[in-house]
């Protein structure tokens, strides 16, 4: 009897520890962007928060989606985002679910957008309208992101980029070659397995 309590103790000490480090790599606080006035939340949907009305999304050279999606499928590219004529993020998004849905009002999982820049082909992208959990990271050096970002684990630091993670959110910051940045790029971790 002794053995086999001892038994079920170290089965559900197991099960303890295996559930705990799957909550660690599963959850995490969602970050939270605001674009262009509008606050979107990793995992909202994109027609709620972008409405059509407002934004204008595109996939590169096939221009608005208007397509369904079908059940758990993500889209491999990326669709543009841009109001009044200004772009301002890539948007990655998938269909967690069974039905279908419109492309424009599937999940975002991932955001990307380029800062301003001096080059003429880039001057359009963001300057100080996208935010990322209320931080503007515009004109921002590796030094002032470290800060900005000191409570989420630094997962890797190079001379052209800093990675975070918080759970199952990555963060990336890509600095050009005055070391400013120059991309962030904000990602939920989904599953990819299905097509």
């Amino acid at each position: 009897m002794k053995r086999m309590k001892k038994r079920l103790a170290g089965l559900i000490l197991a099960a303890a520890m295996a559930l705990n480090l799957s909550a660690c790599s599963s959850g995490g606080t969602a970050p939270v962007l605001t674009v262009a006035g509008k606050e979107v939340t990793l995992g909202e949907t994109g027609g709620s928060v972008f409405p059509l009305t407002e934004f204008e999304m595109a996939i590169p050279g096939e221009g608005t989606p208007i397509d369904k999606m079908p059940g758990n499928s993500w889209l491999s590219t990326f669709m543009t985002l841009k109001k009044d004529g200004s772009s301002y993020a890539y948007l990655y998004v998938y269909n967690p679910g069974r039905e279908e849905v419109m492309v424009p009002s599937a999940t975002i999982y991932k955001l990307t957008f380029r800062m301003h820049s001096e080059e003429e082909d880039a001057s359009y992208w963001a300057e100080d309208n996208v935010l990322v959990n209320g931080v503007n990271y515009f004109e921002m050096d590796a030094e002032a992101v470290k800060g900005a970002m000191a409570e989420y684990k630094l997962l890797s630091e190079e001379s052209d980029h800093l990675s975070y993670r918080d759970g199952k959110y990555l963060y990336r910051f890509d600095f050009g070659e005055s070391g400013i940045v120059e991309e962030v790029e904000v990602e939920m971790e989904i599953d990819k397995s299905y097509s």
